[in-house]
């Protein structure tokens, strides 16, 4: 892509949010790049399209659950980058090589497959079941309130990242709509995984926007200095103007406040389609007082 805006957002998604150990930044990335490459599809409006890029990143995030083990960072690459001694571990066993580097290889290939494959490919069936189920009362309820919210006009992004990017554009002038179109990515714990709050990963978003690098102008020595040097300044306490330092607190404050990092464990509840999502997050208190709080927080911190 040619706009690194988003990449440099992207940055604090690593480690399952700035190193904290919830949704792998594989898992984060491969949905946002599948956002990025039907990015057309949502831009026409059409819902269909956009229930089945939900299924289509359901059907990522599975394939790298059961191809690697877990989607959450502490799980499958085997260390607690929390502290020294896990980043250690991490490093000098080879693990960033033989599980992230290599899963990100494999992950890639799948992703180039996924992209490439229109959304209405294999998901007629789907859609079909989707419709029958709309004779149901919660079935109806719902596609009468997407009509209430089409008629409000053109839909940004998802129900979780997009409301925090939104609030946080409006009120600090950082962002854009092209970032909150495709932080649906992160809806239900990333592609509906149930993993990292797609709230608190909008969040992220912004600060990484801020304090995030292009990966592609600096270079891998100079990525790998980035990220060596905020996972150091966050062990010593140092480097108050870096990444780590504004991010990680943010994500050990939500954990703090909330009990979790993950959306199963927020709402009691998996999502298995974006109907499900879309009903919950319309009437749920908790989602609007973590959306309230992540969107404030950042804004203090970007302040």
């Amino acid at each position: 892509m040619t706009d690194s805006n988003a990449v440099k957002a992207a940055c604090p998604l690593e480690g399952g949010g700035v190193s904290e150990g919830s949704t792998c930044g594989v898992v984060s990335g491969g949905c946002m790049s599948l956002a990025l490459g039907h990015l057309g599809d949502l831009l026409e409006g059409e819902e269909a399209k956009r229930e089945a890029l939900y299924r289509r990143m359901r059907e990522y995030t599975a394939w790298f659950e059961e191809s690697f083990g877990s989607t959450l960072c502490r799980e499958r690459c085997g260390a607690d980058l929390r502290r020294v001694s896990g980043f250690a571990d991490y490093i000098f066993t080879g693990k960033v090589f033989t599980r992230c580097v290599n899963h990100i290889g494999k992950a890639v290939e799948k992703l180039i497959e996924l992209v490439n494959q229109p959304l209405e490919e294999g998901e007629r069936e789907a859609r079909a079941a989707g419709a029958a189920e709309e004779e149901a009362p919660v079935g109806e309820a719902v596609h009468e309130a997407g009509g209430a919210l089409g008629a409000a006009g053109p839909r940004i992004g998802g129900h979780c990242a997009a409301p925090v990017l939104r609030r946080i554009r409006e009120e600090a002038g950082l962002g854009s709509e092209f970032l909150e179109e495709i932080s649906i990515a992160l809806d239900g714990g990333v592609g509906l995984s149930g993993g990292l709050c797609g709230a608190l990963a909008g969040a992220l978003l912004a600060l990484g926007g801020v304090w995030g690098i292009d990966p592609r102008a600096e270079g891998v020595f100079g990525t790998l200095f980035f990220f060596t040097r905020g996972h150091l300044n966050l062990y010593a306490g140092r480097g108050r103007k870096g990444l780590w330092a504004v991010g990680n607190p943010l994500v050990r404050g939500f954990r703090k406040r909330f009990g979790s990092l993950e959306c199963r464990e927020l709402t009691g509840r998996s999502f298995a389609e974006a109907r499900e999502l879309e009903e919950y997050t319309k009437y749920s208190e908790v989602c609007d007082g973590i959306r309230s709080w992540c969107a404030e927080e950042a804004l203090r911190i970007l302040k």
